[in-house]
């Protein structure tokens, strides 16, 4: 098997050797008759693990015509084409508004994807006193307790809405403590997404598959640049890069676009893991102590306790900045 990579170095390449050329064309029109002379090798491959989380389960629109679970269906059919256990994170009063969405997360748990509380009413813990928004938590637990029954899984993680830990000291040791006491785990994000903003341009091109192909695109390219940063600053903050935790909902577009956003992943060079298998990091057991009305990545929440540099808004796309994107293609 002759790999091409020990022929050229193609990140650095400039011109072959007037020797070197005459062999390379010879390889490459052998290969024509032949798949198995030579394989493609990356010139560059990280050696990193990744973990895929679905929030706002069973569903979160606009959708146009689509049903949660349909919508749910497809992101489930890619992952278990792929092998992949992922994690999701549900909002109890999306199946309080119509309960044969209960069916939704009862096909995650029936195929052992991990299901985690977002609370009952997917609320802003900046808005709320402790207590209030604990008493969400506790809501949020009914559907996921029952689940947890028949399919014997630990449900007790949280995903903060909107990633918002506490905006006072008072307010997040009280939420921590009882995180605490409850066997509750902080479910952390390290690549911030706004995944969620394609599904109404998906909604509005459906049927027109150039316009697409351009969303599918930017969408890719979106999660390109979020990686980039998380990778980025996990080097600065710890200096390896750490098991990543992909911030992702259950969504259209994220749904219609899942397949290639996988296989982006595995051609950057990242193992798909387990969210389990991602916290069994050790830098999950980092001491942070940012409190504020940020919505941080866990790598940024390290970075801001130990006085680093950080972006706030990485990861974070309006409307606007996507119609802008689309205009410019």
């Amino acid at each position: 098997m002759i790999s091409l990579l020990g022929l050229l170095a193609l990140n650095n390449y400039k011109k072959p050797h007037p020797i070197i050329l005459p062999f390379l064309v010879f390889l490459l029109l052998a290969g024509m008759g032949s798949s198995q002379l030579f394989t493609w090798i990356p010139a560059q491959t990280l050696d990193c693990k990744i973990a895929l989380t679905f929030d706002d389960l069973p569903g979160l629109g606009p959708s146009g015509y689509w049903r949660p679970r349909e919508i749910s269906r497809t992101i489930l059919r890619t992952l278990e084409d792929h092998q992949i256990q992922a994690a999701g994170f549900v909002v109890g009063e999306k199946i309080d508004d119509d309960l044969t969405n209960f069916v939704v997360i009862e096909d995650w748990a029936s195929r052992g994807h991990i299901l985690g509380n977002q609370t009952h009413a997917d609320v802003d813990l900046n808005e709320l006193d402790a207590d209030e928004f604990l008493e969400h938590l506790g809501d949020g637990q009914n559907y996921l307790r029952r689940l947890s029954r028949a399919f014997d899984f630990n449900y007790r993680y949280i995903r903060f809405p909107f990633l918002h830990q506490g905006n006072t000291e008072r307010k997040k040791n009280r939420v921590t403590k009882a995180l605490y006491n409850a066997d509750y785990k902080i479910a952390p994000v390290t690549v911030k997404t706004s995944d969620y903003r394609f599904n109404q341009f998906y909604v509005e091109r459906e049927g027109d598959p150039e316009k697409l192909a351009q969303l599918k695109l930017l969408f890719l390219d979106h999660i390109t640049q979020a990686l980039d940063y998380a990778e980025s600053q996990s080097e600065a903050v710890f200096s390896r890069n750490i098991n990543h935790i992909l911030w992702l909902r259950s969504g259209l577009a994220t749904a219609q676009f899942l397949e290639d956003l996988i296989v982006q992943l595995r051609d950057r060079g990242y193992q798909i893991i387990s969210f389990e298998e991602a916290l069994s990091d050790p830098a999950y057991q980092t001491e942070e102590t940012y409190v504020g009305p940020l919505g941080l990545s866990f790598i940024d929440r390290v970075a801001a306790s130990r006085g680093l540099p950080f972006d706030p808004e990485h990861g974070e796309m309006t409307r606007r900045d996507l119609e802008r994107l689309l205009e410019g293609e």
